[in-house]
């Protein structure tokens, strides 16, 4: 598998379990409009990132951790900033996406099954802008976040990658190389997953994996037998649980002849979502097999977002009154991802980072018996098994 399949596979992955996980907790707290938004711009996000990548490029990317940062700072925007950024989420109102995402990450955070742990963070340039105190109050109360006036020098952009290596249990050690005199805060989310899957694989088995490229490659695969078979859009996959059933892995294999990157573009929230739900799962058995891998991730998600409509918020005449007193807008979104997955479970990281500058004089530019060998490029999601909604999601195109 190469570079631009194992980036691919990762996207999908994480894309799926944050879709996966959320959408069951907010229809049960009554909140299915924010559920359905969460879905959808998941996939949006999910698609944009595959769109840009290069043909033999592993993808990893978490929703939840780039939704639950920038729904931080739609708390502190006004007027068309706002509105800009609302319709890009689903048409949601702010209070909406904020009882969404609090009553998915408690209910995530309290199983005793799994391992996810979000947290978030705001430093601010505290000798340039103060923070409006109905903004504090409200992303604390929705996101427990933590709130830090510091002098922007080179110790406040080592304190924010220690928190960040910190909060992800070292798997992702630093989202900022440095600060500028510009720079007037900067909101971080931290998101870390680990799940032992419900019945492990006995081993490892030597296997031939082609990648987006052609080449062939042989790698660790991990044969098993599973009893939920899937089909997506004319392609073909298998569900595999993680302890106490809360989140599951899902490997999808393109039809033959079509790439990772024209699959996800034809996909939708509701495709996923459907496919999960309609899965076969009685008199089925599932051989399976799919390679170990290990991705790391990084991108700008300033790109994506402005396709996505939001345009106004990075330049100067962004409106983020009700964060800040100064005059301020998003320069950047920072993202970076890691996923291992082996015979015993998956463990996952994901940082995202809303770097803000203060505004400048010029402005800125905008029984049956399936077999399902994921021994292709192919793509994963790891889900929340009572919606199906991906919690990440990702595409494997090469196995190093």
């Amino acid at each position: 598998m190469n570079r631009s399949d194992r980036k691919f596979f990762c996207v999908l992955y994480l894309i799926v379990l944050s879709i996966t996980i959320c959408m069951p907790i907010y229809a049960k707290a009554g909140n299915q409009e924010a559920a359905q938004a969460y879905g959808k711009t998941s996939m949006n996000l999910f698609r944009e990132v595959v769109k840009k990548s290069d043909v033999n490029e592993n993808i990893l990317i978490s929703p939840d951790s780039i939704i639950t940062a920038m729904t931080i700072v739609e708390n502190g925007a006004a007027g068309k900033t706002l509105s800009e950024m609302k319709h890009a989420f689903g048409d949601v109102s702010v209070k909406k996406y904020n009882q969404y995402l609090s009553s998915v990450h408690q209910s995530l955070s309290s199983s005793k099954a799994i391992t996810y742990k979000p947290a978030n963070a705001i430093w601010y340039n505290k000798d340039h802008i103060s923070v409006q105190k109905a903004f504090r109050r409200k992303v604390k109360a929705s996101f427990d976040a933590e709130i830090s006036g510091t002098r922007f020098d080179a110790q406040a952009a080592e304190k924010i990658n220690r928190w960040v290596s910190r909060k992800t249990r070292k798997k992702i050690r630093k989202i900022i190389d440095r600060l500028e005199p510009s720079d007037r805060a900067v909101i971080v989310n931290a998101v870390y997953f680990k799940g032992a899957w419900m019945d492990p694989y006995a081993g490892t088995h030597r296997k031939k994996f082609t990648d987006a490229k052609g080449n062939a490659t042989t790698v660790n695969m991990l044969e098993g037998t599973e009893d939920e078979y899937i089909t997506l859009k004319r392609g073909k996959g298998f569900v595999k649980y993680y302890s106490g059933g809360k989140t599951a892995f899902l490997g999808i294999l393109p039809p033959k002849g079509m790439s990772v990157k024209e699959y996800v573009a034809g996909l939708s929230e509701k495709d996923l979502i459907s496919a999960y739900r309609k899965r076969k799962t009685g008199n089925v058995i599932v051989r399976t097999r799919m390679p170990e891998f290990t991705c790391s991730y990084e991108t700008s998600m300033k790109k994506s977002l402005q396709r996505m409509g939001i345009r106004r918020a990075f330049t100067n005449h962004a409106d983020f009154s009700k964060m800040s007193n100064g005059d301020i807008h998003i320069d950047d979104v920072l993202h970076k991802t890691y996923i291992k997955l082996d015979k015993n479970g998956t463990e996952a990281a994901a940082v995202t980072a809303v770097v803000m500058k203060a505004n400048s004089v010029c402005p800125q530019i905008e029984p049956k018996i399936y077999r399902v060998y994921l021994d292709r490029p192919f793509v994963y999601a790891i889900i929340d098994t009572e919606s199906g909604a991906p919690l990440f999601m990702g595409v494997v195109n090469h196995v190093a």
